[in-house]
């Protein structure tokens, strides 16, 4: 068994997720009070290291923070662990890092860290990123809702959403709202 699965990501029209400083805005105040209300109606939030690294978010409108960090690269010096919220990472190594819990997996493949989760009591997770984490999803797919916001701007050398691989996505134009939200209905090799 499995969480169900929501991929939610927002993209610049030129494909791009974040600057080559790391963090910046795409999503309209809209989208983002959507992207709020699927925090608080799943069971956890689910994000890379390399996310944490660059843009170290604070998530702090989920019931529980998820971070994929293989082979715990990260210190606690990020506001997800900042103690306000449970915070698991999900990693090969079992050390302990302040104000969160350390769910060791022998397998990092994706498919076996759900099946973890979800004997850990996790049956819903929203997967924010970053591109690297949102591939694994799409590759195997395992997700049940996939949306993505487009803006209209461009961010220059930023980071790519899609990896190199060629996709045929079906969609449902769900809005427009200073951008356009997709419903990812299925992804064809």
């Amino acid at each position: 068994m499995r969480p169900y699965i929501i991929i939610n990501v927002a993209m610049a029209l030129n494909g791009k997720i974040s600057s080559a400083s790391g963090r910046c805005k795409i999503s309209s105040d809209n989208d983002l009070q959507r992207v709020m209300d699927i925090r608080r109606r799943v069971d956890a939030v689910l994000i890379g290291a390399n996310t944490v690294i660059n843009d170290n978010p604070e998530l702090n409108n989920s019931r529980c923070r998820i971070v994929l960090d293989g082979n715990l690269k990260l210190s606690g010096n990020y506001h997800v662990f900042d103690g306000r919220i449970k915070t698991i990472i999900v990693s090969k190594y079992n050390k302990k890092i302040d104000n969160a819990s350390t769910l060791f997996v022998k397998n990092t493949s994706i498919e076996y860290i759900l099946d973890e989760l979800y004997n850990y009591g996790i049956k819903s997770i929203l997967v924010e990123g970053g591109s690297n984490v949102i591939n694994q999803f799409i590759d195997k797919k395992l997700f049940d809702e996939f949306y993505i916001y487009i803006n209209p701007g461009m961010v220059l050398n930023g980071t790519d959403l899609f990896n190199l691989k060629k996709r045929k996505i079906i969609f449902e134009i769900m809005s427009v709202d200073m951008g356009i939200l997709l419903n990812v209905k299925g992804i064809l090799d």
